[in-house]
């Protein structure tokens, strides 16, 4: 095999032909080339060929069909897979390039051919095989487990690479994604809403973005981490989006479950004091006026003397659950240690916590324990704004709160 560089950063064309001198001064200013002029040769030096070579150049003119022998060869053996072949034909029998092309050559030429013209659609099979079709990416995707989408500079889909359940798309086998918004084809109108609008700003700034939406669509509960990123041209515009969707729903829920154990009290089910260290080190303008409510359970140590430790677990339970129906969503509310709590009302003037406070100790009147009912200690404070130290009203509502207590034992003993 003869082999003529003009310059080893160019590419390198496998030219096949019994005229060799006719082909070298047409492409020898663009391309380095490796000539042979027997097909076998050719076919059993494919595999080792050093330098790699970008594209295969044929004559047609082969006795015996050996032009379509070897494109079934190399193609069943996949040896040119990602190489494109041009066969050329003469210009007086076009009726020749028909078999080549179904036998998977990227183009035929016909001969003689415009010199420009010619280098031209090389450079062009060279680029076509270089590069992947949206289906074949497509195809290529689909074997990971991700959704990976693209969009164009408008948020409409170009390919997506599945169709999850939470897409309405009626179950037509002929439905495609392509020129849709989530608007138009998302069960979950709320999330396609966001989604949408959130692409048309990332399109705006070009600033990607990721984060973690919960959907439920058909009943099903799921969490999906969106990560999105814009497409950029040679000329660094906007021209689309690419993203990827991951189902994160497992380690989502292993998240919160541990989250759950790690700010839970396990008896009550209300925040434990990790917790309370935390809220009131992220509290914002937004929750004030805060109303500080403080509680504690009266007659547990006679309780837990008399009937068990059990049975005082349940008092304290029965205490926490009074809370939940009583106060509002809104309520933050802590078990601090054994039978005190801390019960943060955001966003409450001292007026509706006392109310609160009183609705507490009506309710609590339905509540017993081995025919005692259960009896607790209240006492209130508000803090106004940020400026002012948390830890001082945490303290008055606690005074008022063993006020109440000390109350409440005297009017037992007399």
């Amino acid at each position: 095999m003869e082999v003529m560089t003009s310059h080893t950063n160019k590419k390198t064309i496998l030219l096949i032909t019994k005229t060799a001198s006719d082909w070298s001064t047409i492409l020898l200013d663009e391309y380095n080339l490796m000539i042979t002029s027997e097909l076998t040769e050719a076919y059993q030096a494919i595999p080792q060929l050093r330098p790699p070579f970008s594209a295969v150049l044929m004559d047609a003119l082969f006795p015996e069909n050996g032009c379509e022998e070897f494109l079934k060869e190399t193609q069943e053996k996949m040896l040119l897979q990602h190489i494109p072949v041009l066969v050329t034909v003469p210009s007086d029998q076009p009726e020749q390039a028909v078999p080549f092309l179904s036998l998977g050559a990227v183009d035929v030429l016909l001969l003689p051919c415009c010199k420009e013209l010619m280098k031209k659609r090389i450079a062009n099979a060279i680029h076509i095989k270089d590069s992947v079709t949206y289906s074949q990416l497509e195809n290529m995707l689909r074997a990971l487990p991700a959704n990976i989408y693209l969009k164009d500079a408008k948020g409409n889909y170009i390919f997506a690479t599945h169709y999850w359940h939470h897409l309405d798309h009626k179950d037509d086998p002929d439905w495609t994604i392509r020129g849709k918004t989530d608007i138009e084809i998302r069960k979950d109108r709320e999330n396609a809403i966001k989604a949408y609008y959130a692409d048309l700003e990332l399109l705006k700034t070009g600033k990607g973005t990721s984060y973690l939406i919960e959907i439920n669509a058909d009943n099903v509960l799921e969490y999906l981490e969106i990560n999105k990123y814009p497409v950029l041209s040679d000329e660094n515009q906007i021209i689309g989006i690419i993203g990827l969707i991951n189902n994160v729903t497992e380690q989502e829920l292993l998240k919160r479950q541990l989250e759950q154990q790690a700010y839970h009290d396990h008896l009550t089910g209300l925040y434990n004091r990790s917790y309370y260290a935390k809220y009131i080190s992220e509290l914002s303008e937004e929750c004030f006026p805060l109303s500080i409510i403080s509680a504690d359970c009266n007659k547990l140590k006679y309780i837990n003397d008399y009937y068990g430790h059990l049975v005082g677990d349940e008092y304290i339970r029965i205490a926490a659950s009074l809370f939940r129906m009583v106060l509002p969503e809104k309520a933050v509310m802590f078990r601090t240690g054994g039978d005190e709590f801390l019960l943060f009302l955001p966003s409450t003037q001292e007026e509706q916590a006392s109310g609160f406070v009183e609705l507490l100790r009506e309710q609590g009147k339905l509540f017993s324990i081995r025919d005692l009912q259960i009896s607790i200690s209240y006492g209130v404070s508000v803090m106004q704004n940020l400026n002012q130290d948390i830890k001082e009203y945490i303290k008055e509502a606690d005074e008022k709160m063993y006020q109440e207590k000390s109350r409440y034992h005297q009017n037992r003993v007399n």
